[in-house]
């Protein structure tokens, strides 16, 4: 909801792109600070309490950006929303790789498809109701209590079991993990570019309407989440880094075509080719940490985390404040080069898939293939 309304708020507040780039700093800095103390809190209390604890402030977030006045208060309520929301992802998926470990059976892939969804449902939401004509803040004040209560609901059924695994307050990545913190970042860093500024990009330089440009994160979304949805019958078909390379080409063309677009029509081409493309980078990834050996899976998976998420830090400010110099449609040419950087990095998720299968075989489970 909140990428949807993002053209909306900017005109509401009357912000430029460096002063947007700024206040969306925000969201990246509380990630980063409670990506810190995220994995200990799962490896002390379990990923179902961290979930249910972060509940209340993830969605009730959204109020305090509908209530936001100026750039100041926007930077101060996307602390709060970036810092509840990264907990709960790290939680997350600490739960999804206690279930995928169970099953014996790669499902991470189809959990970030879920999550893709959700981004697609919201972001129609948003596109409609700005359609209608509805005040950002008369939307996000409704939404935020509705979304606390489903966030409760579904924390009552999920799976415990992975408490007490112990974990420092923050654990730098290395070795493999390091690798797939970087592949991790470059994937987080273009899909943040692309929510954040793709309605942006067609309302400023190609003048979409409002509703029109709204839209742009439900589409991209919609690739994600049918790429992901699919990702796992990839994943145990195709060799991890073939697919994370073809995956990072695809993302690229995306890229282009949104760079050189005369009309709207391509930039939603684009957005989809570089949705499909990303789609199964992130869960590969994660996945493949919530295995390392190397450190408990809610402290491995906050680590890769923490460091692919100061992608949301750097990257919307960044290519806001470059913009500024040569125009936001110049400045999108910079997720080209961190999709080369994947497309260098492809083995490191080769070698942490053959632990998962090696892994899954020392408990006695089944793999697909």
């Amino acid at each position: 909801m909140w990428v949807a309304r993002i053209p909306a708020v900017q005109e509401r507040l009357g912000l430029g792109v460096g002063a947007l780039g700024l206040a969306l700093l925000g969201a990246g800095l509380g990630t980063l600070l409670a990506m810190i103390p995220a994995g200990a809190l799962v490896a002390g209390h379990g990923s179902r309490a961290v979930v249910t604890w972060t509940a209340l402030p993830a969605a009730g977030s959204l109020a305090l950006i509908g209530l936001a006045s100026d750039g100041p208060t926007l930077f101060a309520a996307l602390v709060v929303f970036g810092a509840s929301n990264s907990a709960l992802d790290v939680a997350m998926n600490a739960q999804g790789s206690a279930v995928e470990q169970r099953l014996g059976r790669p499902i991470m892939s189809s959990l970030h498809g879920l999550w893709s969804l959700g981004n697609m449902s919201g972001a129609a939401v948003g596109a409609f109701l700005a359609a209608a004509g509805l005040s950002v803040r008369l939307h996000f004040l409704a939404a935020g209590p509705l979304l606390v209560v489903a966030l409760l609901l579904a924390a009552r059924p999920l799976v415990v079991g992975d408490v007490g695994q112990g974990g420092a307050a923050f654990a730098w990545p290395r070795g493999a993990l390091l690798a797939l913190a970087v592949v991790a970042f470059c994937a987080v860093t273009v899909e943040g570019a692309m929510f954040d500024w793709g309605g942006v990009y067609l309302r400023r330089v190609l003048d979409a309407p409002e509703a029109t440009a709204a839209s742009a994160a439900s589409f991209f979304s919609a690739a994600m989440a049918a790429g992901r949805l699919g990702g796992d019958q990839l994943t145990a078909r195709v060799r991890a880094p073939a697919l994370a390379r073809a995956c990072a080409l695809l993302a690229g063309l995306g890229v282009a075509a949104i760079v050189v677009a005369p009309a709207p029509p391509l930039v939603f081409g684009g957005l989809v080719a570089v949705g499909l493309g990303l789609s199964v980078l992130v869960p590969l990834a994660f996945g493949a940490a919530g295995r390392s050996a190397d450190m408990p899976s809610g402290a491995a998976i906050a680590a890769v985390a923490t460091m692919s998420y100061f992608g949301f830090l750097v990257g919307p400010p960044t290519i806001g404040l470059v913009a500024e110099q040569v125009t936001l449609r110049g400045a999108l040419v910079l997720p080209l080069a961190l999709l080369a950087v994947i497309v260098l990095l492809a083995p490191a998720i080769g070698d942490q898939r053959a632990r998962r299968k090696s892994g899954w075989a020392a408990d006695g489970l089944t793999s697909t293939r």
